[in-house]
């Protein structure tokens, strides 16, 4: 979006629209693939490895509490990655609105533009 005054004061403002969506469109992909990510982690048992590591004989290893730490850091993660998907979804929703409310703003502006011009269609500029 630019925006330019005009020599005579006044404030042009302009969207590449197709931008603005193809931002939104980026934003939402984005949104969709950190969700997956989160329920990933959410659905699998993550550092599950850590929790018993046998090996022959007695020599049997634990790793309780490691076993913990991953839980957790999993759980940390899966969250950030929720909020992370939402304020994407919000951003894109933001964006995707802006560009059709710019759209449908131009759209009633030459719709009203189109009645007010004589009726032989001449320019008045």
């Amino acid at each position: 979006m630019s925006v330019s005054g005009g020599d005579d004061g006044s404030r042009r403002v302009s969207m590449d629209t197709a931008q603005v969506t193809a931002v939104s469109a980026y934003y939402r992909r984005s949104a969709l693939v950190l969700s997956a990510v989160a329920d990933d982690l959410a659905t699998h048992d993550f550092g599950s490895w850590a929790r018993d590591s046998g090996t022959s004989g007695q020599d049997s290893v634990t790793f309780g509490p490691s076993a913990a730490v991953y839980a957790r850091m999993s759980s940390t993660l899966t969250r950030r990655l929720r909020v992370q998907a939402a304020a994407a979804a919000a951003l894109a929703g933001s964006l995707r609105n802006s560009a059709l409310t710019m759209t449908d703003g131009d759209v009633d502006a030459a719709v009203e533009i189109a009645r007010a011009l004589p009726a032989a269609g001449t320019d008045v500029r």
